[in-house]
This record gives structure tokens, sequence and C-alpha cells, in this order.
């Protein structure tokens, strides 16, 4: 299987061999380059040749009734295999895929066709602490690419740049890395929106304001970005200058009132810009008086963020689409709040595949964009999983997914790895955690229970080896993800402990080994770190029982 999962592979017949490649048609440097990337030669061999036209059937997506840059087909013959494509960005979604066939082992005689369900796919550097560095950036952008996304959306809150000192212009060494961000990202056909939040000091009815506002946009406009946001989200409910409160009726009204002139001076810069905006009350009940009346006071073609009836939603439906869109004029934009660990959720390790968000949801929204972790490597294994589902939500299954992108991130370690990822996805998304434990701690309290305790010991050993070996593997800092996680992997070890002392227990059950389980317990309790809880607790107090 590889993923995203393409709409339509009728890839069914004879299987095809493929050692290395020849290249014809247009975009063949292109197709080089991604190639190149899994591997592959093309220095001869199986011919593949690139057809681009600007046609119907390269460009028209019939169930969805609507034109697509990146729809493509995939046709394998015996000795010819023909990619038919509109432009770069098909001919670079389907290079992607031929190449994961190739790899996977999974090119067959037939013919595949492809497109996403999502239009805007993506994410966005949007959580509170310290920002990603510059080439773990470029990493994660190149990775999501690779998986279909097309969108991403800069705005870290603590980039002083994009909030504190909104109104003064990028010094050069900065400047430049958003141009080599930008760059990049148009390397890989992702579309790079530049945000802005001056809300915390924002002065509504000063021109003086409005025009450092107007040159912080033209200054990122000149290293080449098109596409900008405006964010007004966690400032002040209320005024914080009284000129600004005897000017306008409400809040609403000033944040109307400077969307319109902002979204007024971008398009005298240039016609082509885009335009995002995250309102104060950016979730919640969409018939309120605030996001009513700003969604009506906009632009039909300005993209209004919305995280749904919480600030991290568990469930993104299409009838909670429908009522945002008839109450504000617009569709959302959804700013997913997964698998983004800040402010009150610092304690938790988000690594669990997206869950919740309704299959169809590609039909009643704008896009779904997901804010990242801080933990950049980290963040790349939920992040595969929802470009996914962005791409095909209809055949989107969680688990294969995450599996997917543990292997793609970790290799051969990704088997041991489940050991302490099973007790990484305590999230928004999903409430229970520590799935594989808890079937393994029932199933050995069951064998104990039902007098085969020879077995139930010999089992319980063989667990906890495990988890000892992937204790070991996750202590190694050289690898990038293991050291972001270091805080889980301290819980993890007194996890360990626990395990080894239950079981010393179930062994002997003298007053010593009650005690030892008793201190491990509530040290492994008093720490804040969120891992495991419920399913070792339990086990461990019933332990205690015997």
């Amino acid at each position: 299987m590889i993923y995203p999962v393409p709409q339509k592979n009728n890839l069914s017949g004879e299987a095809v061999n493929v050692s290395s490649l020849s290249l014809k048609g247009e975009y063949t440097a292109l197709a080089e380059h991604i190639l190149t990337e899994y591997g592959i030669s093309v220095t001869g061999g199986i011919s593949v040749e690139i057809v681009v036209t600007d046609s119907r059937k390269t460009t028209y997506i019939e169930s969805l009734s609507r034109l697509s840059r990146e729809k493509y087909f995939i046709t394998v013959n015996s000795d010819k295999i023909i990619i038919e494509a509109s432009c770069t960005s098909s001919v670079f979604r389907a290079v992607h895929t031929l190449a994961k066939l190739i790899v996977k082992g999974e090119l067959r005689l037939g013919t595949l066709e492809d497109y996403p369900l999502f239009e805007r796919r993506g994410y966005i550097e949007g959580f509170y602490g310290p920002t990603w560095k510059h080439e773990k950036r470029l990493s994660v952008m190149r990775l999501m690419a690779k998986y279909g996304m097309n969108t991403f959306y800069y705005a870290p809150k603590d980039d002083e740049y994009h909030r504190a000192k909104w109104n003064l212009p990028y010094p050069e060494k900065e400047l430049s890395e958003l141009k080599e961000l930008f760059d990049t990202a148009a390397e890989n056909e992702l579309s790079v929106c530049w945000c802005v939040g001056p809300g915390l000091t924002y002065h509504y009815t000063s021109e003086t304001d409005f025009e450092a506002l107007t040159a912080k946009f033209e200054n990122v406009y000149s290293i080449g970005i098109r596409n900008f946001g405006l964010l007004l989200d966690d400032i002040a409910n209320d005024f914080q200058y009284a000129d600004d409160a005897e000017t306008y009726d409400g809040i609403v009204d000033a944040h109307i009132a400077l969307v319109n002139k902002t979204y007024q001076a971008l398009k005298a810069i240039d016609p082509g810009i885009t335009l995002t905006v995250c309102p104060t009350q950016y979730f919640g009940d969409a018939n309120d008086y605030y996001i009513t009346k700003f969604g009506r006071g906009l632009p039909a073609d300005v993209k209004i963020f919305w995280t749904g009836k919480e600030i991290c939603s568990t469930f993104l439906t299409c009838r909670q689409a429908d009522d945002f869109s008839r109450a504000t004029n617009h569709k959302p934009l959804y700013w997913d709040n997964y698998p983004v660990n800040d402010a009150e959720m610092f304690n938790e390790m988000h690594l669990g595949a997206l869950k919740g968000r309704d299959k169809e949801l590609y039909k009643h929204s704008d896009g779904l964009i997901s804010n990242v972790m801080e933990y950049a490597e980290a963040s790349k294994i939920p992040l595969m999983t929802i470009a996914d589902y962005l791409w095909n939500p209809v055949d989107y299954d969680c688990e294969k997914s995450l599996e997917n992108a543990q292997r793609e991130i970790l290799g051969d370690k990704a088997d041991l790895f489940k050991y302490i990822a099973d007790h990484l996805c305590v999230a928004c998304v999903s409430r229970h955690g520590s799935a594989m434990m808890s079937d393994i701690l029932s199933h050995l309290s069951f064998l104990l229970a039902t007098g085969e305790k020879s077995r139930a010991i010999t089992e319980f050993k063989e667990y906890n080896a495990k988890m000892r070996e992937c204790l070991a593997m996750v202590s190694d800092t050289s690898v990038e993800l293991f050291a972001e996680i270091q805080k889980w992997v301290k819980k993890f070890a007194m996890c360990c402990d626990v395990l080894d002392a239950i079981l010393a227990v179930w062994e002997n059950t003298i007053e010593e080994n009650k005690i030892k389980l008793k201190k491990l317990l509530d040290e492994y309790n008093s720490d804040a770190v969120i891992l495991t809880g419920f399913c070792l607790r339990e086990t461990a107090e019933k332990t205690l029982e015997l």
C-alpha cells in the first residue's frame, strides 16, 4: 500500500519490475530529481513518457465538479509508462506516486487516476514556544510535499517579528531565511502564506500603525510571497485605546474595518495576492454575534480560520461546517489544533493519527491546516497521517496511515518504537491511550486469575523485556526524534520500573516487594508528564491487594 491512497488504482495486472528508467517528454528534469531522491536510477531501462495537456481529462474532477491542477494519470504497459498531467503540480504528484509504487514493489500493468479531495491541505507553525530551526522547517516542508500537502502557513507566536515586533521589517538574515523557505516551497509545489499578528498593540484608528502594517506586507512581498494572513487570535476582546472605543461600536467593527482596509491595500500592491484571517472568536458557536458579523463583513474571497466547536476539537463535522457557512457566508478554513501541544497541553506528546474528522468535510470547507508542535521531528508522524486524510479522506485508515508514518520516519526502529508510541497518543482527538498495554495487562491478569500463573509470568517477562529494549533505544539522543521526546522517555523509564515491580509481586507476594511497588507507583503518579494512566495504575493497585 502506498500513501496517500490514490483515488482510483487499477494497477491490477502483471507485476512490472523496475531497476532503471529512461525519461522522455516534458518536465524530465523535475522527474529525474524526484526519482533520484527515492534511489531510482534514470540511466536507461523502461521508458517513462510525461505527456502534459490542459484538457478536461487532466484537469476536471467529475465527482467534485471542479478543476484541479493536481490531477494525473499513470498508465503502465509492459514496455512503457505514461504519465498524463496538466502542469508542474500534477507532474510533481504523479512522479512521487510512481516512485512510491516502484520502491514498494507495487507497480503493475494498468491505470491509476489520482487527485486530492481537499483543495487546501497543509500545516501552520502557529504554536506558542520555541520556534522551529530553519533546517527543521525545510525538512518538514519537503516531507509534507512528498505526501501531498500543498500549503504552509508561517505564523510562529514566538517569532518576535510576527507578533511582538509586527511593525518592524525583518532584518536581513531573517528575511533571507524566509526567502529560502519560500523558494524551497516553490520547488516542492507548496504555497507559503506568511502571517502577521499585530493585535496585541494595534491602534485601529492610527494611520501610522496601518502604514507600518502595510510596509511589513511589502517587506515580505519583496521576497516573492503572495499569500498573506492577518491573525487576530488570542488578543484583548475589547479596545485598549480610548479613541478606538469612540470610533467603533464594538471590537468586531474595528476588526472588519482593519481586514477590509488591509485587503484593499494588498490588492493595490498586487491583485493576485490572497488573504486569510483569523478572527478573535475562532471557535465555539458559529451563530454568535462576533463571528457572524465578522464573516458577513468581509470580501467573499477572504479565507477565515476556524478551529471548530472547541479550541482543540474532538470532532469536525460537515453539519458544523455548514452552520459556519450559513452564519458567516464563508466556508470555514479549519485551523486544526492537532497535533499542537502548547499551553495547557505541554505535558502531552501527540504522536497518534488524526481522528474525528468527517470523511466528507472536503465538500463543506475551504480546507484544513494542522497546527504543529514545537517538536518538529515528532510532528512529522501525525502530520503524515493528516496528509493522508486530506488527500483521500474517503479511504483514510488512521491505523495503517500511522504505521506507515512511523516506518517512514524510523525505518527498522518502527516496530520497537511502538512500545512507547502506544502511550503517546492522548490528545483532543483521542482521550484513550495505551491500547496495546491495556490489552496485554488485561490478558495477563486474566491468566493470573484463572490459575495460569506460570504462563502469565512468562508472558509478562517477555513484554517487560520489549519495553526495556524500547527504553534503551529511545534513550539514544543522537536520534533527533528521540532527543525531542526525552521528557516522556524519563516517564517511560518509570513505567518500566513499575511493571517490573508488579511482576516481582506476582512472583513473590512478600511485603518487601509490595512496599517497593507502592513507592514506585506513587513516584510515577506524582510526575505530571502524561504517559499511560489507568491500565497501569489499575494493575498495580490490584497487585498490591494480592
